[in-house]
C-alpha cells in the first residue's frame, strides 16, 4: 500500500491487550476504557528511544465500510481504482483500508444540502442517501491517515517490545455512538497476534538526554499523557540514573483512572519516585494537575533550583494549564529560559 511505503511501516504482531481502566467504568465519553497494547518489533526499522511515538495506520471497521456500501448502492465486489497504488481494488477493501470516512470532502458537500457542520460522511450518507457515482465518491476521499501514540516501554528493559497505552476513543454520533477510527483498531478490531502496520516516529527533545542526566525530572501529564514516563522512568532506573523523578498525573477516579498504579506505587514504596495525584471526580472540591502544581511549589521550585527538566503530556488545555501554573510558580522568565534550553518540553495534542 502507498501509505505503508511512504511511511516505511512495518507489519508487527499484537501480543498483549489489557484493560487497564477498571471495568466498572461507565461508558461516557470521558470515562472510555484504556487499554495496554503490546507489540512485538523485531524489524531494525521499529528501533526507538524512550520519548518516541509509534505511528499507527489503522483500517476502517467493517461494519462501516458495508453500512456505506448498502446507504450508497454499491456492489462489494465492484473495483475501483487506487491512484497512489495505481491498480484496481475492490471497493470494500478501498474503503476499510485507503480512505477516511469521517471527513465530507468538499467535492461531495453538494449532495448533502444544508447538513450539519459537525455531521460525519458516514452519519451524512446515512441521513441524506444520496445517489453518487462511484468514480466521484472514491476519487473525491481523503486518505487515511496514521494517528500516533506515545511509546510507553524503554527499549534497553523491553527489547524487541513497544507499548502502547490507548484509549478507545469514543463519541455520540446522530444515530448511534462512534468510536474513534484508530483506537478502535487497537482495541476492538486487531486480534492477538494480528499484525499492524506501525512505523517510529522520533521525537527531537521529549525525550532523555545529556541535559537530565543526574538531574531531577519532572513529569506532568493527564490521562493517557502518562504513557511516556513509564518509558522515562524505566529508562532511568535501568541506567541508574541519581537524579530525583517527580510525577504529576490528573485523571478522574483512582479507583477506575490509575494507569500503571502498581509501577508507581513500587517505585514510590524504593524512594525512586515522589508521586503527586490529583483526580478531579473524587472529593467535594475538583483539583486539577495545575492545582496540584500550585499547592506543591516548594517542591517544584526545588527541582527547579537543581537543574530539572520539565515535560508536560497530555491534551492541549492541560499545557495551557500547566504553563500558566509554572508561570506563578517560576517566572515567566524562567520558564522562557528552560524552554530555550529544552527543558521545559511538552507534546499536546
Amino acid at each position: 500500500m502507498y501509505l505503508q511505503e511512504r511511511f516505511k511501516a512495518q507489519q508487527a504482531p499484537l501480543i498483549l491487550r489489557e484493560l487497564l481502566s477498571c471495568p466498572e467504568s461507565t461508558p461516557s465519553n470521558d470515562s472510555d476504557p484504556v487499554y495496554r497494547l503490546v507489540f512485538n518489533s523485531n524489524s531494525p526499522a521499529l528501533s526507538y528511544k524512550v520519548g518516541d511515538s509509534l505511528g499507527v495506520l489503522p483500517r476502517n471497521s467493517r461494519e462501516v465500510s458495508e453500512d456505506i456500501l448498502y446507504f450508497l448502492g454499491y456492489s462489494s465486489v465492484s473495483l475501483v481504482n487506487s491512484k497512489k497504488d495505481q491498480k484496481k481494488i475492490p471497493v470494500q477493501e478501498f474503503l476499510r483500508s485507503y480512505v477516511d470516512l469521517n471527513k465530507i470532502p468538499e467535492k461531495l458537500n453538494s449532495f448533502f444540502p444544508n447538513k450539519d457542520p459537525s455531521i460525519t460522511l458516514y452519519d451524512a450518507i446515512q441521513e441524506y442517501r444520496p445517489c453518487i457515482p462511484i468514480e466521484l465518491f472514491v476519487e473525491s476521499l481523503f486518505p487515511l491517515l496514521p494517528r500516533f501514540y506515545s511509546i510507553a516501554s524503554s527499549p534497553n528493559v523491553y527489547p524487541n517490545r513497544i507499548e502502547l497505552l490507548v484509549k478507545h476513543v469514543s463519541y455520540p454520533g446522530k444515530y448511534q455512538k462512534r468510536f474513534g477510527v484508530c483506537s478502535s483498531f487497537l482495541c476492538h478490531q486487531l486480534q492477538i497476534q494480528d499484525s499492524a502496520p506501525i512505523f517510529v516516529q522520533p521525537t527531537r527533545h521529549f525525550t532523555l538526554s545529556k541535559a537530565t542526566q543526574g538531574k531531577p525530572l519532572v513529569m506532568i501529564g493527564a490521562g493517557t499523557g502518562i504513557a511516556p514516563y513509564k518509558a522515562f522512568l524505566e529508562e532511568r532506573l535501568f541506567n541508574k540514573d541519581q537524579g530525583s523523578n517527580l510525577l504529576f498525573f490528573g485523571e478522574r477516579k483512582e479507583n477506575v483512572n490509575f494507569y500503571y498504579r502498581e509501577f508507581w506505587s513500587s517505585a514510590e514504596e524504593k524512594g525512586q519516585l515522589k508521586l503527586f495525584l490529583a483526580f478531579s471526580r473524587e472529593g467535594d472540591q475538583k483539583i486539577y494537575v495545575q492545582d496540584l502544581l500550585r499547592r506543591e511549589k516548594d517542591s517544584v521550585r526545588k527541582a527547579y533550583e537543581e537543574g530539572a527538566s520539565f515535560f508536560v503530556c497530555g491534551r492541549k488545555v492541560l499545557g495551557t494549564e500547566v504553563k500558566h501554573a509554572l508561570e506563578d510558580i517560576l517566572g515567566k522568565d524562567a520558564l522562557t529560559s528552560l524552554r530555550e534550553q529544552h527543558r521545559y518540553v511538552i507534546d499536546v495534542y
